[in-house]
């Protein structure tokens, strides 16, 4: 499936958030695995489109930690920090 729209991606979501909502009355457990379908085709696929700058903002976030952990097991590994 290829990435589409933001409005097909909302419009996918609105349906499996509907479907959840009517099955929690109904109690149907085909429509569960249709629901569990979509929403993996929804996590997958429509993700990136959907939650793009939270995405970005989380990977810069990630990042920044990364420097200041390989930082710190530098310092630990040389023995600096303990060094008077």
């Amino acid at each position: 499936m290829k990435k589409g729209s933001q409005l097909q991606w909302y419009l996918f979501l609105f349906i499996a958030i509907g479907l959840f909502s009517i099955n929690l009355f109904i109690g149907n457990m085909l429509i569960n695995i249709g629901i569990i379908v979509l929403a993996i085709i929804i996590y997958q696929y429509g993700s990136p489109v959907l939650f793009k700058e939270y995405n970005a903002r989380k990977q810069k976030q990630l990042a920044e930690s990364r420097k200041i952990r390989e930082a710190a097991n530098e310092v630990l590994r040389s023995g600096k920090l303990l060094k008077k």
